[in-house]
């Protein structure tokens, strides 16, 4: 019973309906392509060609959203990512002058969309370790408020010293949070800082951090960036429902697509 249950539920929700949808264009097409009596007659060749071109695209369409709906997918893309930087031990870690934690998202101006929480949780974690300045950073790339100021907010209502955090909000994206924040390390003096973002987002923010040291800005001051992966997300227990299409993992799917894009952009930049 639970099983139906699951099926028809994977069904009738996205990307489920969407998946189906899809595959109902391609069988209505195929349908009317294998009777002659009803296939439109007078096409010209070019027309005839993009009236095959719609059920093959359906089919691609819906391959495509089913594969990256579903949990062996979704890890697939993830693993490369997500084992690019180890969690590093305290050995590694030393003598840190700061934590820098990077937004994510919110959902409103109170509550802090979940990996973001997540990377902060981290970043508080490490506050009560190494009791050291951390810097939050977020602006309003894609919102109306200031996600620095809301994981500010956060943390000093879980026990951070108010003094302690600093806020960045003027940056959009990874390469200006790079920019802003190591402009404040700059300012502060701080040399060895500990970059907490989501494991899936550390190959990306640390390609974007490295480069912003070694640019002429900041080619007199030697500033150490110590990887700290948080809010892992791969998941390597499979079971039937694993291949039931789901929308979590097809968000998931598509923030690694975004990732693999976003870094082979900038790295490819950096070498143009």
């Amino acid at each position: 019973m639970f099983f139906i249950k699951k099926l028809i539920e994977s069904l009738l929700f996205p990307p489920g309906i969407i998946i189906f949808a899809f595959l109902l264009i391609t069988l209505l097409y195929f349908a009317i392509l294998t009777r002659k009596k009803t296939k439109p007659a007078g096409l010209t060749k070019l027309k005839e060609f993009i009236f095959l071109l719609i059920p093959l695209i359906s089919l691609f369409s819906a391959t495509c959203i089913y594969l990256l709906s579903i949990q062996p997918v979704s890890n697939m893309l993830l693993i490369p990512l997500e084992t690019s930087y180890p969690v590093p031990s305290p050995k590694i870690i030393k003598k840190p002058s700061a934590i820098v934690v990077l937004s994510s998202g919110a959902y409103n101006r109170h509550t802090l969309g979940g990996d973001t929480f997540n990377r902060l949780f981290e970043g508080f974690k490490l506050y009560k370790k190494y009791h050291i300045p951390v810097i939050v950073s977020g602006g309003r790339a894609v919102s109306t408020f200031s996600l620095a100021k809301i994981m500010k907010n956060v943390l000093v209502a879980i026990g951070v010293d108010k003094h302690y955090v600093i806020t960045e909000d003027k940056s959009g994206d990874t390469y200006q949070n790079a920019m802003y924040v190591l402009k404040i390390c700059r300012k502060k003096d701080f040399r060895r800082i500990i970059l907490v973002t989501s494991a899936y987002h550390m190959p990306r923010a640390m390609l974007l951090f490295t480069k912003s040291v070694k640019s002429a800005a900041f080619k007199n001051i030697k500033i150490k960036i110590i990887p700290y992966p948080a809010d892992f997300k791969t998941n390597l227990h499979y079971n039937i429902y694993s291949y039931f299409p789901q929308l979590g993992y097809l968000l998931i799917s598509s923030e690694a697509l975004h990732e693999y894009i976003g870094y082979v952009y900038y790295y490819m930049k950096e070498r143009l």
